[in-house]
């Protein structure tokens, strides 16, 4: 697979090194925002909660591996490190 070309990546999302901030809610719903702008704007096909974690599910739908750098860049749960990124897996829909 050609990751330069168009593809699917499913992202798998846990706690960040800094999880016990005290203003955590408001990253985790800034993200969960992010998210539901990308899925306007046709980038994101899902999203859902982990069944046995914390952590979120999202399904992007990327041009590119820098498109998806450039997206995880300014996810603002991960710039604060409330998130990270604990699985990245690329599929062809």
């Amino acid at each position: 697979m050609n990751y330069g070309q168009p593809h699917g990546v499913l992202l798998f999302f846990d706690k960040g090194r800094n999880w016990s901030r005290e203003d955590r809610k408001t990253y985790l719903a800034a993200q969960t925002e992010f998210y539901t702008q990308l899925q306007q704007a046709g980038k994101v096909l899902q999203t859902g909660q982990l069944v046995h974690e914390e952590g979120l599910f999202v399904s992007l739908s990327i041009s590119s591996d820098t498109e998806l750098c450039t997206i995880l860049a300014n996810d603002p749960a991960i710039v604060a490190e409330v998130s990270q990124v604990i699985h990245a897996v690329p599929v062809t829909f």
